[in-house]
Order: C-alpha cells, then structure tokens, then sequence
C-alpha cells in the first residue's frame, strides 16, 4: 500500500497538467487520475489481448478463460478502490474527534523532519477521511494533512464509509502503530472517547480490544494537572509509570503541586533556552516524591540511581522505582554473600529507627 500511494503523490507532482481539477472534480479536490489511468490502461489491454486470444480458439481455452476472469476481477477491484482515493484541499477537512495529540504536537523537530521529508518526496502515506456535509472529517493522519496545509499542497486521502464509532477505532488504530504517542495523550482520548460512546467502561474498553483495568488507569491518568503539562518542553517523555507517581504525589499532598510548579519553573529560569527535556523530568519525578533539596538545606538531591563500589568491585547498584529503593546485588557475589549482607542490615539501622 505505501508503494502505491507513492506511485500516486508522484504521478501528482510529475504530471500535473495532466490532472487539472477542472477535467474531473471542483478545484478543491480530484482523483489522482495519472496513477490510476496508467494502471488501469494496463489492466485493460491485458484483458483485451485474452479476449482475442480466446477467440482465436485453441488448445488453451480453460487456461485463457482462467486468466481472463482473474484478470477482470482484479480491474473490477482496482477500480473500486480508486473511487477512494482523492487529492483534496486542506481547507475541506474539519477535526471533530477527541484530541490525540497534546499541544506542540505540530512544532519541533520531529513534525519539521515530516515537514521536509513531505516538501522533498510527496506524500507517501494516505490521510482517511469520511464525507462530512459539503466537506470531509478526518479520522487520522493530522500531522500529515497540517503539513501539506503549510506546503500548500493538496493531501492524499482515502475517503471511507465510516459511522461515529469507526471513526473512533480508526483514529485509535492509527495510534496505536505510533512510535511517539504518549500516555498522556492516550488517557486524554480515553476520557473523551468515554464521554462520547454509551455503554459501560467494560463494553467501551472491548470496542478497543483494552483490560477494563487498563482503560480506568488511562480515563485516572486524565485528570493529570495540566498545569505541569504546561511546563514541560517534552510532556509526551513522561511515562505510564511516572505520570501515575506525580497523580499520586498530588493527590496525597496539597503542597506537592506548587513545589513541582515552583521547581519546573526554578529550573526554567535558570537553564533558559538550555533546558533540557529529560533534566525536566528528572526533577519533576524528585520533587514529586521528596527527594529535592529544600531552599536553605544543605541536603543535596538524591540521584535516581547509584552504584555501590567495595575496593574498586561494584557490588550492586540502588535505584529508585516508584516511592521504593530497590538494590539490586551484582551477579559476582555468592549467595552466602548476599544472605549474610541481608542479615547485617538490621543492625545498620539507627537506634530507636528499628522497625
């Protein structure tokens, strides 16, 4: 399919005098007819050629029949799907699905690589729309049809037959082929897709092939503040996992939200354009779970991750996982080393701090 919808971005551009809008469609929107004319050319003198071969008669009758039929069909097919297919202005598509992407998902770097890769090879993947009064809706493909509206280019499209609840599963199977979908965005789809959809949480999350359990944890990821989503240069970089651990911090503390608040934007003001994405995180996920150094401590910050060294042998490495330490022993050590170290820890402990 990709092949195919490269033969026809580049039939678009090669040959545009060729497909002048006014030979088929309004000027807004037309069939690729270059591509699809060449195949279907193609189609047609094969099938030609049979029916004279067949009627020449001949020890290959039944073989001729065969490949006349399959041949036919394959036109019959050929021309069904073109009908789906158009060139269509970016001005006729209106957006009324939830919200998948948050917002920024149309700036940087990655939507300028989209940007570049379109301007310097065409369109190469279809956009699907359905009919939508005079104009059309879009099921998926945003990024795709805003940059051809920037390049001012026509986008290629696949128009299809769809009720409201397809266009959903469309736009959710799109998704779920995305590499860069964040679960911040997955959960704020969710909760409006249940908004719009009747039945039970259980039938919603079988439409989508989703754990009843799964979709409550996204429709709760939700609620997420958007105040901190605000303030990240990267939001879709917070993770499943760390996104639930932030809910949780705020949800247990009142005053944990204006500490991350007051510490995102400490750490803006300081790295300015520097800033980096990941640091962002970082800090968010120490604040959120209290191991930032408070104003005026000498407590430095506690790293997400350390590893322990005896007489230049790294003998484990702790990490932080949720509101959890966790050690990990290096494989070189032997069980007995282990079990004896797990009996000391105990005794390590301050008095009076024994549990």
């Amino acid at each position: 399919m990709k092949n195919r919808f490269g033969a026809l971005s580049q039939a678009m551009r090669d040959s545009t005098a060729e497909v002048a809008p006014a030979a088929a469609a309004p000027a807004a929107q037309h069939r690729p007819a270059t591509a699809l004319n060449a195949a279907a050319e193609g189609l047609r003198e094969r099938i030609a050629r049979l029916e004279a071969e067949l009627a020449a008669g001949g020890s290959r009758e039944a073989e001729l029949r065969q490949a006349l039929a399959a041949t036919r069909a394959v036109a019959a097919r050929a021309g069904e799907g073109a009908e789906e297919f158009l060139f269509i202005d970016p001005g006729l598509v209106t957006d009324l699905l939830p919200r998948d992407r948050l917002p920024g998902a149309f700036d940087g770097a990655e939507f300028e690589e989209l940007l570049e890769d379109i301007r310097a090879n065409g369109q190469n993947d279809a956009i699907t729309l359905r009919r939508q009064g005079e104009g059309f809706e879009i099921a998926a493909g945003r990024r795709r049809l805003e940059a051809c509206r920037r390049l001012g280019i026509q986008a290629l499209a696949r128009v299809r037959t769809l009720d409201d609840a397809a266009m959903l599963r469309v736009q959710f199977s799109e998704n779920e082929r995305r590499e860069d979908i964040s679960a911040l965005e997955r959960a704020r789809w969710f909760a409006e897709v249940r908004g719009r959809l009747p039945g039970t949480a259980r039938e919603i999350a079988a439409q989508f092939g989703l754990d009843p359990s799964t979709l409550s944890l996204y429709l709760r990821l939700a609620r997420f503040p958007a105040e901190i989503t605000e303030k990240l240069r990267e939001p879709r970089r917070l993770a499943m996992l760390r996104a639930r651990r932030v809910m949780e911090a705020v949800e247990a503390d009142a005053t944990a939200l204006p500490r991350i608040l007051s510490a995102l934007d400490a750490q803006a003001r300081t790295a300015g354009s520097a800033l980096d994405a990941e640091e962002q995180i970082s800090l968010l996920m120490r604040v959120s779970e209290g191991r930032e150094a408070r104003p005026g401590s000498n407590r430095p910050a506690l790293p997400e991750r350390r590893h322990i060294v005896h007489e230049g042998h790294r003998i484990g490495t702790l990490t932080r996982n949720g509101g959890q330490w966790v050690f990990r022993f290096a494989t070189s050590l032997t069980d007995e080393t282990v079990q004896d170290l797990a009996d000391r820890l105990p005794s390590l402990l301050p008095i009076g701090k024994k549990r």
